[in-house]
C-alpha cells in the first residue's frame, strides 16, 4: 500500500516538474523554440545546437531526458501535436525535418537530414560542407529504439520502424520495416489506404 501511494506521489511530482520546465520554454519563447504548444511535458532540459532558430513544437508533446535539437540558419524542425520523443534522441536539420501528430520516437533515435561531403580527399572533411534533403515523418508513426533516419526519407502515416533499423529510403504508409538497411516485411493492414489521423 505504501509503495503504491509513494509511486502515485512521485508520478504526480514528476509530471508537475515536467510541466514547469515546459512553462520555462514558453515564457522564453523565441530563444530555443519558435513556437511551443500547450500541455507539453519536458522530462529533462533539451540541449540545443543553436539558439534563435526555427523549432516548432505542437500541443501536448512529451520530450524525454537528454534530447538534442539542432537546426541550421534556414531550416526548421516542426513537431506536430501529441508527439512523444523518448530519452537521448538526436534531431539535426540543415534542410528541414517534420514529424506528424501522434508519432512516437524511441530512445537513442537519430534523425539527420544531412551528411558531410567527403568527395575531395585533399580537403579535410570538416571543411567540405554538407549535402542533404528534408525528412518527413507522417502521423501515428512508431520509430523504435536506436533507429537511424537519413536524408530525404519520407515515412508514411501509420508506419512502424523496428529497433536499431537504418532507414535510408522512404517507407510507405502502414508498412512495418526492419533491418539495416530497413526493408518492408509486412503491412499493418492488407491493402493500405491513405488516411488522415483524426485528432481526438
Amino acid at each position: 500500500m505504501t509503495y503504491k501511494l509513494l509511486a502515485k506521489i512521485y508520478s504526480r511530482l514528476r509530471q508537475t516538474i515536467s510541466k514547469i520546465r515546459a512553462l520555462f520554454y514558453r515564457i522564453f519563447s523565441g530563444i530555443w523554440f519558435r513556437k511551443i504548444g500547450n500541455n507539453c511535458c519536458f522530462y529533462g532540459f533539451p540541449r540545443f545546437g543553436y539558439a534563435f532558430r526555427d523549432i516548432q513544437l505542437g500541443e501536448a508533446c512529451s520530450l524525454g531526458v537528454g534530447l538534442f535539437l539542432n537546426t541550421g540558419e534556414n531550416s526548421t524542425i516542426k513537431i506536430g501535436n501529441n508527439v512523444g520523443i523518448n530519452d537521448y534522441a538526436y534531431i539535426s536539420a540543415v534542410y528541414g525535418i517534420e514529424i506528424g501528430d501522434y508519432s512516437r520516437i524511441g530512445e537513442f533515435v537519430s534523425i539527420r537530414d544531412n551528411d558531410h561531403v567527403f568527395s575531395d580527399p585533399n580537403i579535410p572533411i570538416c571543411k567540405q560542407g554538407f549535402t542533404g534533403k528534408p525528412i518527413k515523418i507522417g502521423s501515428d508513426v512508431w520509430i523504435g529504439r536506436g533507429v537511424f533516419i537519413g536524408k530525404g526519407v519520407e515515412i508514411g502515416n501509420g508506419a512502424v520502424i523496428g529497433a536499431n533499423s537504418v532507414v535510408t529510403k522512404s517507407i510507405p504508409p502502414f508498412a512495418v520495416a526492419v533491418g539495416s538497411p530497413a526493408k518492408v516485411i509486412k503491412y499493418r493492414q492488407e491493402k493500405p489506404q491513405p488516411r488522415e489521423v483524426i485528432s481526438i
